[in-house]
C-alpha cells in the first residue's frame, strides 16, 4: 500500500521534534553539553556522574537506542519472513540493525560506562574514535540502503559504468 501524504508529514514532523526535544534537555538542565575531547564540536558531557546525567543518558539511550533497534529487529524479522515465505531476497534485512549497533554501540558503551566510572582517565583521542563512528552512521546509512536496493544499486552501476543491468542479472546477483 501507498505511504499517504499525511502520514509521511506526521511521521517527519515527529522525526523532528522527538530529535529537538532530546537535543534541547541539556539547553534546560537535564543532562549537560560539553566540548568532545579534541575540542572539535560538543557532546554529552561525560565527567559528570551525577543523578542528572545518569537519568539523562538512560533515559537518551532506551528512548533513542534500544527502542528503535528492537523496532529494527522486529521490522526486519518481519520482512525477512515474508521474504522466505515468497523465496525473493531482496536484501540483507540484518544488516541496518547491525549498522546500528556498530555505528552507535561503541559511543552508547563509552556513555554508560561513564554513567557508573570516571572515564577521564582513558586519553582523549580514544574518547573521541566513539563520536566520530557514530557521526558516520547516516553514510553509512545511505551506502547500506543504496547498495542494499536493487533499482539504486543498478542505476549506481550505470552512473559509474554507463553499463544498464537487465533484470535478469540483478536478480542473479542478489541470490
Amino acid at each position: 500500500s501507498k505511504l499517504q501524504w499525511s502520514t509521511a508529514v506526521s511521521m517527519m514532523l515527529f522525526a523532528w521534534l522527538f530529535a529537538a526535544f532530546w537535543s534541547v534537555m541539556p539547553l534546560l538542565g537535564w543532562g549537560e553539553y560539553d566540548y568532545e575531547p579534541l575540542r572539535t564540536c560538543c557532546t554529552l558531557d561525560y565527567s559528570k556522574g551525577d543523578r542528572n546525567y545518569v537519568t539523562f543518558l538512560f533515559a537518551l539511550s532506551v528512548f533513542n537506542f534500544m527502542i528503535p533497534g528492537f523496532i529494527m529487529l522486529t521490522a526486519y524479522q518481519s520482512i525477512h519472513q515474508k521474504f522466505k515465505k515468497t523465496g525473493n531476497y531482496k536484501f540483507n534485512t540484518g544488516l541496518p540493525l547491525r549498522t546500528l549497533v556498530v555505528c552507535w554501540g561503541p559511543y552508547c558503551l563509552l556513555c554508560f560506562y561513564a554513567a557508573v566510572e570516571n572515564v577521564m582517565f582513558i586519553p582523549a583521542k580514544y574518547r573521541m574514535i566513539p563520536a566520530v563512528i557514530a557521526k558516520t552512521a547516516p553514510t553509512v546509512d545511505a551506502f547500506v540502503y543504496a547498495l542494499g536496493n536493487e533499482n539504486y544499486r543498478g542505476g549506481i552501476w550505470q552512473f559509474l559504468t554507463g553499463q544498464k543491468i537487465e533484470k535478469a542479472e540483478v536478480d542473479n546477483k542478489t541470490k
